[in-house]
């Protein structure tokens, strides 16, 4: 294993409520797709507001837990709470995701939350920079500019507003089904080993 991943590992999630869980459920089971069996499923239905990230050595659990419920008490933008209408299915690197539609006061919430918690994540070195470039393949400049900034590429013009259901390997054809799609909680996510599920351990309702 590189030397430059460890665990536990953190991320920070927008979770779906329970009614667009069971929907997209229904639809997977209708293609003869069970969640829980594919590899996709250890991240959960989610949209990725801070991608997963590896803790500075400056920084604690414990201040990181601190940090995300001071944000959340002095923050006022709720945008993420609004009702946001399903637009379609469509192919994302390799995945079928459904993607929804999204405002700028939404994107600017999803935007400097990213920023905030950069301040926690781990810093690699040039070594560690090309193996864990091995991620990711035909970066543009412009996306090679934001993984150097921020250790993660596809961000801002390159974000889409979605969530994965399925790889490409499992054929999936939209019925219109799921129309809209609400947000339960903002969630601080943990991953203790490389095969393990991201648990939540802190959330803001």
């Amino acid at each position: 294993m590189d030397n430059y991943i460890q665990f536990p590992r953190y991320s920070i999630y927008l979770i779906p409520d329970k009614l667009f869980i069971d929907q997209v459920d229904n639809l997977l089971l209708k293609h003869n797709i069970k969640f829980d069996g594919l590899e996709i499923s250890k991240y959960g239905l989610h949209y990725t507001v801070k991608a997963p990230f590896y803790l500075s050595h400056l920084y604690s659990e414990e201040e990181l837990i601190n940090s995300f419920k001071d944000y959340f008490l002095s923050n006022e933008n709720k945008s993420y709470r609004e009702i946001f209408n399903v637009l379609g299915l469509k192919k994302i690197k390799k995945n079928f995701a459904l993607e929804m539609n999204s405002n700028d006061k939404f994107n600017f919430f999803c935007n400097d939350i990213m920023r905030h918690f950069d301040l926690f994540r781990k810093t690699l070195n040039q070594q560690e920079i090309r193996k864990d470039l091995k991620r990711f393949s035909n970066l543009s400049r412009l996306e090679m500019e934001y993984y150097l900034i921020w250790g993660y590429p596809y961000l801002f013009e390159f974000n889409n507003h979605s969530i994965a259901l399925s790889d490409i390997t499992k054929e999936i054809i939209f019925d219109n089904s799921i129309k809209s799609l609400n947000y339960s909680n903002i969630s601080l996510m943990k991953q203790d080993n490389l095969n393990g599920k991201f648990i939540s351990i802190c959330k803001s309702e």
